[in-house]
Order: C-alpha cells, then structure tokens, then sequence
C-alpha cells in the first residue's frame, strides 16, 4: 500500500506578535500619571525614589510577572504534604519553584524597612498588585499589620516577640519573615466578638485551643490570631510563631496543624487553610480586653487600605493594556477603539483608574498623618474613608475589569491570552476580604452613631468633601440623617431594607465625590506614553 506524506499548511498570516512585544516591553512605572501622584507625596525624595522605583519595576514587570503568571496555572496551585516519609506530621505547604523564588526575590526588597524612604514601601507593594496576588501581596498586608501591632506595644512585649518585629521589619542575618492574620471561625466569620478559641495563660504567654476557619498564607512565619481568654468574655490578640525556635527547620509546627487549603474562586496561588490549634505558645499583644478594637484600628485598618491600592493597580494595568490592544486590533474596518461604543468603554476604564489610583494615595497619606487610635474629627473621617475606599473600590474593580475583559473579545476569557481574567477572579475575593460591603456598611452607621455627639454629620462631611458647596453638604448630610432614624441594625422590614438601599446610594455618591477631588489635585496626564500607541498602530 501506498503511504501519502501530507504535509498541512497554516494558511492564516495573522499575528498577535506586535501586540504582545509592546504589552511585555510596559513598565508598570513609566505611567505619566501614576508618576506626578508618587512625586507629589514625595516631595524632597522624588529623584532618588524615581530610580529606586524604576529598578524595582523593571524587574517587576519582566521576570517576577512571568513567574506570576507561572504560579497562576492550575497545576501549579500550592499543596498540602501532612506527612513525611517517616510519618511525622509536618504540614508542609508545597508551592511551585517560581512562587518560592518571588517570595525570597520580594522579601528581600525590605519593605518595611525604616531605611526606605517615605512613600517607596508602600508604591512598591502598589506596584506588586499590578501583577495580581502571586501568593506574596496578601502576605506582606499582614506583615505590615503584624509589624504595626507591635510597634503600638513595643515598649511591653517580651523578648521572643521583639525579635519577631525585628525579623519582620529589618530581617536577621539576611532572612525576613512574612506574617499573616487569623481571626475568622466557623461560627463567627466576620464577627470576631463571636470567636471561642481559648487562650489558656502559662507563664509568660499562652496557649491557644480550638480552631480557625479560615486562615490565608498558613505559610507565613508569624500570625496574628484573636482568641477568647478562658472563663472570661474577652477577646485578646495574640502574636503566634508557626515555629518554635529550632522547629523550622525539622518541619514541626507550633502545637497546632493545617486541616485542608481551601479551594478558592481566586487568589489561587495564596494558601489559605483551615487550623486546629493544641496548645500553640502564643503571645500577648496589648491590653486583654482590647482585642478586636486592636484587630480592626491596627491590622485590618492596614489590609483595606492594601485592598485600596489592589484594586486601583489592577483597574491601572488593565486599562493600559486594554488601549493597547484596541489601538493594535483591527475588525471589521477599523481599530477597536475606533468604534464609538468601544472608545467610550475604554474612556471610562481610563478614568476608573484614574480615580482609583489618586484616590488610594490621597487615602494612605491621610492614614499617616492621622492616628487611628486618637479620636479627633479627621481621625474618624480618615477610618470611615477607608472603610468607603474598601467597600466602593473594590466592587468597582470587578466592574471595570469585566469591561477591560470584554475589549479584548472572545480572547478575553483566554487565561494564557491575557492576565486580565485573573486579576478579575482575584477582585471578586478583594470584595470579601476583611468584611463584605454589607458588614461595613453597617459598621459606617454604627459608628455614626457612636460619634455623632462628638463631630456632626456636617463637620465629617465638610472634612472629606471640602470642595462641594455648603448647600451639597446640607443635602447629604439631610439625607444621612434621615436614614439613620430608621434601625438599619434590627430584623429586616419592608422599611428598614429600602433604606439600606439608600444608605448604600448615598455613601457612593459621597465617595465617588471624594475620588473626583483627588483626581482634581492632579493634571490630566495620560497613563500610556502616546509613543507606544503610535507604535502599536503602525
């Protein structure tokens, strides 16, 4: 018999190729915009920071993104290994080479270190979002949370927990720890007064009991875990060591262990499980009845700003290389962003991101000229704004990263065409993070209500939105106060849910205002250098 050889030849021409150069050759860094937002808070620092942040960005959008988008891949999500082969309990959170890389790759940068300078910390990490989580991001918000908690009680912790600060915020003999938080339990979620993990006092610390629901970066070296004292109704915080001193090493974990990671709809590459804890050594952090106030003004303070900056970088990346690619794509008989409905979309994406990002700086440089534990007038407006920001950006991210998504067509939905469905996926857990928009929401009208007798609606409102005239103020103010006569805390009614509808209306509207006057503070720079979209077209 004769055998034909057939020879099948690709008969399309077409290629994405030039697309794809100009997108791998962006620097998340040289954005006109984002530059005079980082210059402004720099002030004096702006040049020696300007080359800090070019290095770190080269990197950043080069080798570290490749990794990430490694890491990303299913098969490459972490694993638990409970046992070794000599049937010790070890718990050991397997992750791919990359991911272990990027984490040491990161870590080293110091950035907490009190030898940065001001403001390079805090762009790097918003710089680092821009890739998506990658396992590191969540890490490093609860390293910061970790570090700010003991700062706030250095002068009172033991020995054992300053070396923790120092191996966190400096490192020792090259090695620095990541940290994570842990407070959420089966009963309770959110609500940390419920938590019945009991601290057990033994000489100069404690010993923890009971379980943890949901736990994220179970790899880290240290966490923060709030706990009920036993035979008391307080709840305490705790800093706790995943290892004892000389554990690390053999695999043996501090007196508890990890049931199971949790399979989650994003954020794939953070390992997030589920812990029982016999007997962990953990250690006292601030005054025992003051734990979820500490909780939530110290360490979950700092992971919704983190969620701020999240959700500004993604909606950045993905407006940059979404007027990329419409400027590159051509169908029908023109370029994507040629097309009315398509160039309004992406006006719009560019503006969210706009909005987004001066915002997320306008916010953090508040939070530091501000102390979260001393209550004056802009102390609350700063703690209510950032509750907003976490509640408004990070639902807009999933919004405007769909519409990003549907720039790019049929190929948007294609995880190895674009990272852009997995920045999406990743928004729709930021959502979550650190209390549903409900949760928060209802933690805005409590606390107007607390403070109420001490700072008017209108004093709050004339804080956050000085550029509005007085008769605005007047009208939201109004508006506000005639929601809060109705208890939007008791049983649900026809009334009391048609009025949590407006109090969400309301407070958008109040938000949306305040990014409006952080985007004014800036000049209207493009956020792609015109150069590339020239490029792109030709």
């Amino acid at each position: 018999m004769e055998v034909v050889n057939l020879q099948i030849t690709k008969q399309t021409s077409y290629s994405f190729d030039k697309f794809i150069e100009l997108r791998n050759e962006l620097n998340d860094f040289d954005n006109p915009f984002l530059k005079q937002i980082i210059q402004k808070y720099a002030e004096d620092e702006w040049e020696t920071l300007e080359a800090r942040l070019n290095h770190f960005s080269q990197k950043l959008s080069t080798k570290w993104r490749k990794w990430t988008d490694d890491i990303a891949r299913p098969e490459n999500h972490p694993k638990l290994l409970h046992y070794d082969a000599f049937n010790h309990r070890i718990d050991r959170i397997v992750q791919p080479l990359e991911a272990r890389m990027l984490t040491e790759e990161v870590k080293r940068e110091r950035l907490f270190s009190s030898a940065l300078l001001p403001y390079e910390g805090i762009t790097k990490r918003y710089l680092l979002h821009g890739n998506g989580e990658s396992g590191i991001t969540c890490p490093l918000a609860c390293t910061d949370g970790l570090i700010a908690l003991i700062e706030e009680f250095i002068d009172e912790v033991p020995n054992e927990v300053r070396k923790m600060y120092l191996h966190a915020k400096e490192g020792i003999d090259g090695d620095f720890a990541i940290g994570a938080q842990f407070m959420s339990e089966i009963q309770g979620g959110s609500n940390i007064p419920a938590n019945v993990l009991r601290a057990v006092p033994e000489k100069n610390y404690y010993r923890l009991y009971g379980n943890k629901f949901f736990c994220s970066a179970v790899h880290a070296d240290y966490s923060v875990v709030t706990a009920r004292l036993e035979g008391t109704n307080d709840i305490a915080l705790f800093v706790v060591p995943t290892w004892l001193p000389g554990d690390k090493e053999k695999e043996k974990r501090n007196g508890h262990v990890v049931n199971r990671l949790k399979w989650k709809i994003g954020t794939t590459e953070l390992p997030s499980g589920e812990i029982d804890y016999n007997g962990a050594v953990a250690y006292l952090i601030g005054p025992k009845n003051r734990g979820v106030a500490l909780a939530v003004s110290i360490v979950l303070t700092r992971s919704r700003l983190d969620i701020g900056f999240a959700s500004a970088s993604f909606i950045m990346r993905a407006a940059r290389e979404a007027k990329l690619y419409a400027r590159f794509r051509q169908v029908f008989d023109r370029k994507i962003d040629e097309f009315p409905m398509a160039a309004a979309q992406l006006e719009d994406l560019e503006e969210a991101a706009k909005r987004m990002v001066a915002t997320a700086f306008k916010i953090y440089d508040a939070f530091l000229k501000y102390d979260p534990l001393v209550e004056t007038a802009e102390s609350f407006a700063t703690r209510e704004l950032i509750l907003l920001q976490k509640i408004f950006s990070s639902k807009e991210a999933v919004n405007q990263l769909r519409t990003a998504i549907s720039i790019f067509g049929g190929h948007g939905a294609i995880e190895d065409f674009s990272s852009i469905p997995r920045l999406f996926r990743d928004s729709i857990v930021n959502e979550l993070w650190e209390g549903p928009s409900n949760v928060l929401l209802a933690q805005i009208y409590r606390d107007l209500h607390k403070l109420r007798s001490k700072f008017s609606i209108k004093t709050f409102l004339n804080i956050i939105l000085p550029h509005l005239s007085q008769a605005a103020i007047d009208k939201y103010a109004g508006e506000i106060e005639q929601i809060m006569v109705i208890d939007l805390t008791a049983m649900p009614t026809w009334e009391n849910c048609l009025a949590a509808r407006k109090w969400e209306q309301v407070w958008r509207e109040i938000f949306i205002h305040y990014q409006q006057l952080a985007v004014s503070e800036l000049q209207d720079l493009p956020i792609l250098d015109p150069a590339v979209l020239v490029q792109t077209s030709k």
